[in-house]
């Protein structure tokens, strides 16, 4: 059963619900502070400044790990995954300029992204889902959430490893200690979006960083439908580091 805020009488309804126990025995907020986050958000700008700067990690950030770094320059670029239409895993995904979707239900909250048909479930607590097994991992990880002054909290783990988990463009992974915690809030009608990134493995202290999306009229312009062969082209241009090496098989359509 789904439940939409923006709809008057049913905020009113949920705004009367007193606090519910989850099933770890934390107390989760009261439905009146449940912000109403539904609807198509447009790509996200840094709030310390203009663009997406604040969502890079670059190469020779001095959060990275020496593992990190001995990671980024041993990998050959040929091998990135995003040649084969592979998505950018969160939070890399979010210095991808395309509107995303989110859908509040009453157990779960949908997020739908406009580039390489990417959805995420976050399970809300409190509602008796069933949790991965011990040995299951995933490449967008295992999503929880709740409502907690007036934001939507977010708690993502069990990633699988990503060779561009923290970012694709200078050869930075992520690995299965990686946690992502979003945090959505709203200012007027902007949806705010707070980042932070642990990986222990790979970064040195969490990253964080914050963002300021503005409400999107159009729909997402979707299935996206990755192009193969267009993802590859530049692969004509990028030689191999490695050249005596075996060469990389790509898998067909």
């Amino acid at each position: 059963m789904k439940f939409r805020i923006s709809n008057f009488s049913a905020f009113i309804v949920l705004a009367s619900i007193t606090l519910v126990t989850t099933r770890d025995g934390n107390a989760q907020s009261t439905a009146g502070e449940i912000p109403d986050i539904s609807g198509v958000w447009q790509w996200g700008q840094c709030v310390d400044g203009p663009g997406f700067r604040c969502m890079l990690l670059e190469e020779d950030d001095e959060l990275l790990t020496e593992r990190a770094k001995a990671y980024r320059d041993a990998i050959d670029e040929v091998a990135q995954p995003k040649y084969d239409c592979a998505p950018m895993s969160i939070p890399h995904m979010w210095t991808d300029p395309y509107s995303h979707q989110i859908e509040q239900m009453e157990d779960r909250v949908i997020f739908t992204y406009g580039k390489d048909d990417v959805v995420r479930t976050v399970w809300l607590d409190g509602h008796n889902h069933a949790k991965p097994a011990i040995n299951e991992f995933f490449y967008f990880g295992y999503s929880t959430g709740h409502y907690e002054d007036g934001a939507l909290v977010v708690e993502t783990t069990r990633f699988t490893f990503d060779p561009q988990g923290l970012n694709a463009d200078f050869k930075l992974p992520s690995s299965t200690q990686k946690k992502v915690t979003e945090r959505y809030t709203k200012d007027g009608d902007e949806l705010i979006l707070e980042v932070t990134t642990v990986d222990t493995f790979f970064l040195r202290e969490p990253w964080t960083f914050k963002t300021r999306s503005q409400s999107d009229p159009e729909p997402l312009a979707l299935p996206w439908n990755c192009d193969l062969d267009g993802s590859r082209q530049i692969l004509k241009l990028l030689p191999t580091s490695y050249p005596n090496d075996p060469g990389i098989v790509r898998l067909e359509e």
